[in-house]
């Protein structure tokens, strides 16, 4: 795959391609109107953009990046949700020019730095990032919280 790497901003009518890079990046599906929501939702929000990058005018993979002020480090940081390349597009240097651009955006909005999470069984992502400069320096706890039996709405 030797072909350009370009990039555009996801718009609505890329729910659907979007909606499969998250059941890729996941290997689940979901809830298709409530992603749908979320999704639509998400658009509307400035502090949060998502980026897809095509070859051959085929989106192979998308970025998710969430501009928010930390009080506890009194600066910008940008929050990496989603980083996600279809198989096929693997290897061939999709993820990092993904992270280039989200690490760039950050730094122009003002940012201290960029992080983020990944599962602890995702070892070859884990090694992608140390590959591209992130160091491992926090961990993260998870708790569900307990689901009432109301409709969803927005928080």
């Amino acid at each position: 795959m030797s072909d350009t790497v370009e990039f555009r901003r996801a718009t609505l009518a890329d729910s659907d391609i979007v909606y499969a890079l998250i059941c890729e990046l996941k290997q689940a599906e979901f809830n298709r109107q409530a992603f749908n929501n979320g999704f639509a939702a998400n658009l509307e929000e400035s502090s949060l953009r998502y980026q897809l990058a095509l070859v051959n005018d085929e989106v192979v993979g998308m970025i998710g990046l969430h501009m928010q002020f930390h009080l506890h480090h009194a600066n910008w940081i940008g929050e990496i949700q989603e980083l996600v390349v279809m198989p096929q597009a693997r290897g061939h240097g999709v993820g990092s020019k993904l992270l280039a651009w989200a690490e760039e955006q950050a730094r122009i909005a003002g940012a201290e730095l960029t992080e983020l999470s990944t599962s602890i069984g995702r070892l070859e992502a884990h090694r992608f990032y140390e590959r591209e400069g992130y160091q491992q320096t926090h961990f993260r706890f998870t708790k569900p919280v307990e689901r009432l039996n109301e409709p969803e709405t927005n928080p």
